[in-house]
């Protein structure tokens, strides 16, 4: 996001793999499938070493994030978790 600050904050966590090509595209496949369900969120998918991991969102309390934890498990992705960590806000 150009223009925000950096703060403590949550992303709802949908994927974490290895560090193997297929990893990578495992979590550019699920990133791809969080920015047509929610394209309002931002989605990141990065190398979090050893991991690819595809994060969503940048919620300021966990209650935020869990609104979209239930949505996102409600789609099939039963290992999503809320994680901890610096978001990018307006």
């Amino acid at each position: 996001m150009r223009g925000g600050h950096k703060v403590q904050g949550y992303r709802v966590q949908v994927f974490s793999g290895g560090n193997s090509r297929g990893d990578r595209q495992k979590a550019e496949h699920v990133g791809s499938v969080m920015k047509s369900h929610f394209p309002d969120q931002p989605v990141y998918v990065h190398f979090y070493s050893p991991s690819w991991k595809c994060r969503i969102g940048n919620y300021r309390t966990v209650e935020e994030a869990r609104v979209i934890l239930s949505q996102v498990k409600q789609l099939g992705y039963g290992s999503a978790c809320i994680v901890k960590g610096t978001i990018t806000v307006q």
